[in-house]
């Protein structure tokens, strides 16, 4: 995991990443078998049967099996495409933003997309959002939420386009290597973990919107009184200064849309770099002599 990955994930939830140096690989493989699906993980083990009562299959052959030359070099080049692409969207998606969150457009917004500035002939001008849940919320729709909706499209486009290329190369996967029961262990194990994969997903996707609601309603969790300042530009500088609090930008909004495009942007390469990772593992297929890896107590019963 990268470091800016951790960053925005610090500041998005206010809490670090940690990630366990030694993982318990018992653990890990009884998660797996967990979340495959029912009718894959069948599958699978009849492949697995068949490999074990037909040795003959497993003798000869090309030394590594499982392989595919065509997807692997598709693999290497249409993640590395997908990868830039994405960068691309995301700079354009933080410029557009940052534009119109500058402090003229907010204050274009607080005053003319509902009753969020009051001003006081005594005292001046003062945020009338108060520490409640409907007040947030309402606060919400009417300014990241908007930044937030426009976010998620981008994010389902680019999973989309990590979808289309792992439908090419599970047919090239398929048509080119998963000629006996042999090779087909892997392709098997592959789909029978799609399921939680999409789901994995959709939870990710969900994040953005979940993560952007309580950090933005963090800035209004304060019972003191409503601050006042002399002209509705310095309100609208200054609503939002927990997102701001060494001034860094201009307003609290810029420094929320920048935290949030770090977050948007980082999610989405993590996630195709995962795929990434996960196809150069299956692609590279395994050694004719690293069967054992697959061989259960069925074939000493066999033996016997």
């Amino acid at each position: 995991m990268q470091e800016s990955f951790r960053r925005a994930i610090r500041k998005m939830t206010g809490a670090s990443v940690r990630l366990s140096v030694r993982p318990n690989r018992a653990m890990m493989m009884a998660t797996l078998s967990q979340s495959m699906m029912v009718t894959w993980s069948i599958a699978l083990f009849e492949h697995l049967d068949a490999m074990i009562n037909n040795r003959e299959e497993s003798v000869g052959g090309s030394e590594v099996i499982s392989y595919s030359e065509t997807a692997w070099k598709l693999c290497e080049s249409g993640f590395a495409q997908i990868m830039q692409d994405a960068n691309k969207l995301y700079d354009e998606f933080r410029t557009k933003w940052m534009q119109r969150f500058s402090t003229d457009e907010v204050l274009r917004l607080l005053l003319e997309g509902g009753d969020f500035l009051h001003h006081d002939d005594e005292k001046g001008w003062a945020l009338t959002v108060k520490n409640n849940k409907q007040d947030i919320s309402a606060f919400y729709s009417a300014t990241i939420h908007l930044l937030v909706s426009d976010a998620e499209p981008l994010f389902v486009r680019m999973h989309g386009r990590v979808m289309q290329l792992q439908e090419k190369l599970c047919k090239y996967w398929h048509g080119e290597s998963a000629v006996d029961a042999v090779s087909k262990l892997l392709p098997c194990l592959e789909s029978s973990l799609r399921e939680k994969e999409n789901a994995m997903i959709v939870s990710l996707r969900m994040s953005l919107n979940q993560l952007s609601k309580k950090r933005f309603a963090a800035a209004f969790n304060s019972k003191s009184p409503a601050r006042y300042y002399t002209t509705a530009a310095s309100c609208a500088r200054n609503v939002g200064r927990y997102w701001n609090p060494h001034y860094a930008y201009e307003n609290g909004f810029l420094a929320f849309t920048d935290d949030f495009c770090d977050y948007a942007r980082e999610l989405t390469l993590q996630i195709i770099e995962w795929y990434q990772s996960k196809w150069s593992l299956f692609l590279r297929g395994f050694n004719r002599g690293q069967l054992n890896l697959f061989e259960t107590m069925g074939l000493e019963k066999a033996q016997n």
